[in-house]
């Protein structure tokens, strides 16, 4: 049986993937390069992701708590067409019910990040839109 801390590094390692290798999220998660994540994640792991660590990571991606110690299948991380669709009409709404029109430019970074974060869930999370939304109303775009 797989214990928690190995949960933990098969989801770290998974974030490292979706968030372009270990010196990405690193520099995401506070840290200046990714030895640390090494560390934990590597061929030979020299740490345990501890309860603490696994919450703190969780707050700075914005995952729900809980999220690194549950197992999340590969398939189920990848998005399908459908879900992409969805993604698009959300941020669509969210703009619309704004009363924006952005530029091309900026309505597709609004669309990847929503998509991005519906990843990382595993859902489409409509509040995280408008935020996203509110920010690009108080940049005057």
């Amino acid at each position: 049986m797989k214990s928690v801390y190995d949960t933990r590094r098969e989801n770290l390692r998974s974030l490292i993937g979706q968030w372009g290798g270990p010196t990405s999220l690193s520099r995401k998660l506070g840290h200046t390069n990714g030895s640390y994540l090494a560390q934990l994640v590597g061929p030979n792991p020299s740490r345990e992701i501890s309860e603490k660590v696994a919450r703190e990571m969780e707050t700075k991606l914005g995952l729900p708590i809980g999220w690194m110690d549950a197992s999340h299948p590969s398939d189920g991380q990848r998005l399908n067409d459908q879900a992409l669709t969805e993604v698009v009409k959300a941020v669509a709404t969210v703009l619309r019910d704004a009363s924006l029109r952005p530029d091309p430019e900026t309505y597709g970074t609004l669309v990847q990040l929503a998509y991005d974060r519906a990843k990382l869930t595993g859902r489409i999370d409509e509040q995280y839109i408008k935020t996203l939304v509110q920010l690009l109303r108080g940049s005057g775009k």
